[in-house]
């Protein structure tokens, strides 16, 4: 379990053109008990869906519900967040997204919600090349994100990032395959994938190398 804290400045109106400036610590936490859920997508709304698992509906809100068509048996990669005034979860289809909503929330000034309408308004992907390549006018133009926020974005997390392992990537994609016909599951193989930071291997040495990190 992860104990984390948020701030914000608040202008509050007064009488005529006075402002009283207030800073708000927001505190939350993320337990880190859950991984994913597997079930079926019942429902969905604007910025959540419902999946049954067991007989038993979760909401779970998600940074796009293109994802999740309704009646579908899914995966949904989740975090579980307590905060001031409500517990929820927020889902993802990839484990990668939700890997990078977490370093997103590690970064200060970088709540759970202001992570999450970073992700709905641009992919994750998009995002992390961003990052990658300190592009702080890019980062500042997105929700809640002012010039300041995107610059500690940038000291906090660039160069500490894994690389994406996506299945555009055909050698990551024939490694993938064979791991599946050796009894591995896709969310071993992922988790494994995003330890690797050489996206120049061959698919032996992908495989020797998930091999190795599964048998630890």
């Amino acid at each position: 379990m992860v104990t984390l804290s948020s701030s914000m400045t608040l202008n509050l109106s007064t009488t005529g053109d006075e402002s009283l400036e207030k800073s708000v610590v927001l505190h939350y936490i993320i337990i880190d008990m859950y991984f994913y859920l597997h079930g079926i997508v019942t429902l969905r709304f604007e910025d959540h869906v419902v999946i049954e698992v067991n007989g038993i509906g979760y909401e779970v809100t998600v940074p796009s519900i293109d994802d999740f068509p309704v009646g579908e048996s899914q995966f949904i990669y989740v975090v579980y967040i307590i905060s001031e005034d409500k517990q929820y979860f927020i889902g993802f289809k990839e484990i990668e997204e939700k890997m990078f909503f977490l370093k997103l929330t590690s970064v200060k000034g970088i709540g759970p919600k202001t992570a999450l309408n970073m992700l709905k308004s641009v992919s994750f992907r998009r995002l992390e090349q961003a990052i990658k390549e300190g592009d702080e006018m890019y980062l500042s133009s997105l929700p809640s994100i002012g010039k300041k926020t995107a610059n500690q974005i940038i000291l906090d997390l660039k160069g500490k990032l894994a690389l994406s392992k996506t299945m555009d990537n055909k050698i990551f994609k024939l490694a993938y395959d064979g791991l599946l016909q050796l009894g591995f599951k896709d969310k071993e193989i992922k988790e494994s994938f995003m330890k690797i930071k050489d996206e120049n291997m061959s698919v032996e040495d992908i495989i020797s190398f998930v091999l190795k990190d599964r048998s630890k």
